[in-house]
């Protein structure tokens, strides 16, 4: 969606910027392996960083799967497809390799089905790359949509809740409430991701 609903900010090009320098600052210290609760830095996370940084050309197919290619190519991998994020996740599937969510780390891509259709060849028509893992397991990602690149969040292990105690967003709005939605609509990113993918970039 092109506007961010209340708690949900577009990434701003200076707080890219500031991420980015403490990400290298702190690997510059020796980063070790990735895990949960870490802002690790595999090549996939490093080029989506700078996609999100430089100016976003026209889309060819769907923005958000086209965001992510390029993110592959910028950190390495030569592929093609039609541009639809159907493709994107048909080529990631066969070609590379799928992970659970509790596996989930910076740089895996994610798939969701906003249309209700069950997962597998059908799966996949909103993609984004993770961009940090929680200790609770609470994935935020980013996405592109509108022109601008939006920071999302998933929480697997909660799909159904929007926010907790706190207040924290655990999962980000996909689509929004209509009128004449049918009873058990599907609404937040945890209930409609259908699969996450790992690219094997060497990284």
């Amino acid at each position: 969606m092109s506007l961010p609903l209340p708690g949900e900010r577009p990434v701003r090009f200076l707080e890219i910027f500031l991420v980015v320098a403490s990400v290298l600052g702190l690997c510059a210290l020796g980063c070790g392996a990735p895990r949960a609760g870490t802002r690790a830095t595999p090549s996939v996370f490093q080029a989506a960083r700078l996609e999100a940084r430089g100016p976003q050309p026209p889309a060819r197919g769907a923005e958000d799967a086209d965001f992510v290619e390029r993110t592959l190519h910028d950190a390495g991998l030569r592929f093609g497809t039609d541009g639809s994020t159907r493709a994107l996740w048909g080529y990631l599937r066969t070609a590379h390799r799928l992970v659970d969510a509790a596996s989930a780390r910076p740089g895996d891509v994610l798939f969701f089905d906003t249309r209700g259709v069950a997962p597998g060849l059908e799966c996949a028509d909103e993609t984004g790359i993770v961009e940090e893992v929680a200790p609770d397991g609470r994935i935020a990602f980013i996405s592109a949509h509108g022109g601008r690149i939006h920071r999302g969040f998933v929480d697997p292990a909660r799909p159904t809740t929007r926010r907790d105690g706190r207040g924290q967003i655990l999962n980000s709005f996909l689509r929004p409430k209509r009128m004449d939605d049918p009873p058990g609509a599907r609404y937040f990113a945890g209930e409609m991701l259908c699969g996450i993918a790992r690219a094997k970039t060497g990284a």
